[in-house]
């Protein structure tokens, strides 16, 4: 007994399991990829900003010299700047072979630098000290962490090593930090942190106003990754890459509604038949909405976390030290506005269907014409032979034809997954033309530099070579201009091997040693990073995409049971009813994959356009992107008709027919 008409949309749902969950999964699949893009865009965000930090080994925002009193307290009284601090060099002391350079720097400028830190801590007072590793040798043999020693007169504790940085080393100018309270007016540098949450381009304005460009250090890369909107090319790429995933997610979720109304007009019909209102109509279809909404949206939220959580932890398996930096983040802001998105889409794609329904004639939803079109009889003459194509294939082209509306929902969605894919990759390969990607000092462990005004000759260097080769330590050694690149075996014996090649090379020769260990580490956990969120990023859209295809071509075929079933009654073999589907799948992953290769290679150009102004790249056809895509429409397509295929070979023909 039904007591409302509203209960027809939990009867329905019930009724047609399947046909509700395929529709579910249309609706969880694009909730979770809005979610995820926008989960995965914070976390990756998140993520370079400690990487660039780690990288440059410091976090302020702004340096300023050459202050005076007036500049000091116009920072000091900005609101806008959360904090500042103050930092100076002061004396160059010279060792053996070598020179430290001596740095003071406040509480606050202290926070700034510890990104620098290899091991230990930053001095707290005026006794402690902070070094460059590769400088221990020279300032005392056997120096460790907690020992005290003495320098231009003055008696420090080291607290804390310092990463080795390619500049001081071939310089051979290292770095001593140690703490300052008190700094004189004009002493030193103004380390600037601002606010996140104002207006970096006003604030760098502002700042700009009083001092001169001269004095003025702008961390612009820092700030690029912070403030990405303060970037108009990014903004630029941001704002296509969210209206791509925004239209994505409309059209997904309108296929799966459209595909469900379009094989229920009949049902309307008979509804409006006994005195149902469009109204009533509507309010059946948006209540149907409603409900798969509630339960979808949690459910695609839940799998987007889970896939970040998964590729997070992939990247703690690749990453060596990957504990320590991380891009799963739960935003509940963008998940609440991923939510309402797919709230406002569902109930948008579900009101165009239920509005169409409402307005149709209920004799001719009854008799299930409107989605069939007469065909106009043309008369050709018989002059030229024809090729006999099969009549599976002709069926199948018929089929696509006269259904107008179904095509065009079922190939929406392979065109949408097709623009995906190729505007990702399109960004994949501008991550990856970045220069922390594509480094070549990351190619050695060590590198050997010669004095110019001393030339080596042949003899000389086959002897260098060789006693290079014959050091335990050392795995390959490449000759190059005045220099040496060498492979270590070990690089947790680094500090021995650079001493053994000291007393080797460096008694007969004037040599630079430069260590990239602590260099390569940083930059390789860049490429690393990039890598993983890239290729986890283009997987998560692939498998969403492939997803996606799959689900509607499937719910396309299963509506078409009883059509097929009256194929199978006027004596169609199950295998040329197998070859007709089969062909109208591959039909519509041709169609699909080629006008989505057309929009995304679109996309893929306005997309390097609007990089232009972060990189200099150059646009060329992605060629690999459009095969793989094409390809995979094809196969995909193709694998989304098996599983129905199956269900309707074991379908009774009396029974689908005489089906409601």
């Amino acid at each position: 007994m039904i007591d409302s008409y509203k209960q027809l949309s939990s009867r329905y749902l019930k009724g047609n399991i399947k046909r509700t969950i395929l529709t579910l999964v249309g609706i969880v699949l694009s909730v979770a990829l809005i979610s995820t893009i926008g989960l995965f865009m914070k976390g990756s965000q998140l993520s370079q900003i400690e990487n660039i930090k780690k990288r440059n080994g410091f976090s302020f925002h702004v340096d300023i010299s050459n202050y005076d009193e007036a500049i000091l307290n116009k920072i000091k009284y900005n609101p806008q700047i959360i904090t500042y601090g103050l930092m100076s060099q002061g004396k160059t002391i010279s060792l053996e072979n070598v020179a430290v350079q001596m740095n003071f720097a406040d509480q606050h400028a202290m926070e700034f630098l510890t990104y620098s830190l290899l091991n230990g801590h930053l001095p707290n007072n005026e006794h402690e000290a902070a070094v460059d590793s590769w400088t221990l040798p020279y300032i005392n043999k056997n120096l460790k962490l907690g020992d005290s020693f003495q320098l231009n007169g003055e008696t420090y504790k080291l607290v804390g090593l310092l990463d080795n940085r390619e500049f001081t080393q071939k310089s051979k100018v290292g770095r001593l930090l140690t703490y300052k309270r008190d700094f004189a007016i004009g002493e030193g540098r103004i380390l600037i942190e601002i606010n996140q949450k104002a207006n970096f381009n006003e604030v760098l304005d502002e700042i700009k106003s009083f001092t001169r460009s001269e004095k003025l250090v702008i961390n612009e890369e820092l700030i690029r990754v912070l403030k990405p909107e303060s970037n108009s090319s990014i903004l630029a790429m941001l704002v296509i890459v969210v209206s791509i995933v925004v239209v994505a997610t409309a059209v997904v979720i309108y296929n799966a509604f459209q595909i469900s109304v379009v094989e229920r007009m009949k049902q309307f019909g008979l509804l409006r038949s006994i005195g149902a209102t469009r109204k009533q109509i509507r309010q059946i279809v948006m209540r149907e909405a409603s409900v798969l909404a509630v339960i979808a949206i949690p459910i695609g939220i839940v799998c987007s976390i889970l896939a970040l959580a998964a590729l997070q932890f992939i990247f703690i398996m690749l990453l060596e030290s990957g504990t320590s930096v991380s891009f799963f983040y739960i935003d509940w802001q963008i998940i609440l506005i991923s939510s309402l998105i797919t709230l406002s889409a569902v109930m948008a794609s579900s009101y165009y269907p239920a509005f169409f329904a409402g307005r149709i004639s209920p004799l001719l939803a009854i008799s299930s014409r409107l989605s069939i079109r007469k065909e106009s009889i043309k008369k050709q003459k018989k002059t030229v032979l024809k090729k006999p194509v099969s009549f599976p294939l002709t069926l199948a082209l018929k089929n696509v034809k006269r259904n107008k509306n179904r095509y065009t929902i079922t190939i929406l969605s392979i065109i949408i997954s097709s623009v995906l894919f190729i505007t990702f990759s399109s960004i994949m390969n501008i991550a990856f033309g970045t220069k922390y990607v594509n480094n070549e000092s990351t190619r050695s462990d060590l590198t050997i530099y010669l004095q110019q005004d001393h030339p080596v000759n042949s003899i000389d260097n086959e002897t260098i070579l060789e006693q290079l080769k014959s050091l335990g330590n050392v795995s390959e050694v490449n000759e190059q201009e005045f220099s040496y690149q060498v492979k270590l075996k070990d690089i947790n014996q680094s500090s021995e091997t650079v001493t053994d090649i000291q007393q080797t090379v460096g008694t007969k020769h004037s040599i630079t040693t430069v260590n990239h260990l602590d260099e390569n580490k940083t930059r390789k956990e860049s490429a690393l990073i990039i890598k993983v969120l890239v290729y986890g990023f283009i997987a998560v859209i692939a498998l969403i995409g492939s997803l996606n295809i799959i689900n509607t071509i499937t719910i396309s075929i299963i509506i078409r049971r009883k059509e097929l079933a009256a194929l199978k009654s006027i004596g169609m073999s199950q295998k040329d009813l197998k070859k007709m589907i089969i062909y109208e799948a591959l039909i519509y992953g041709v169609s699909g994959s080629l006008q989505g290769i057309f929009f995304g290679c679109i996309l893929s150009y306005i997309i390097y356009v609007a990089a232009s102004g972060i990189l200099k790249l150059e646009w060329t056809i992605p060629y690999v992107a459009c095969v793989i895509t094409f390809s995979a429409a094809l196969f995909i397509s193709y694998v989304s008709v098996l599983i129905p295929l199956r269900k309707i070979q074991q379908d009774n023909i009396i029974d689908v027919i005489r089906e409601d």
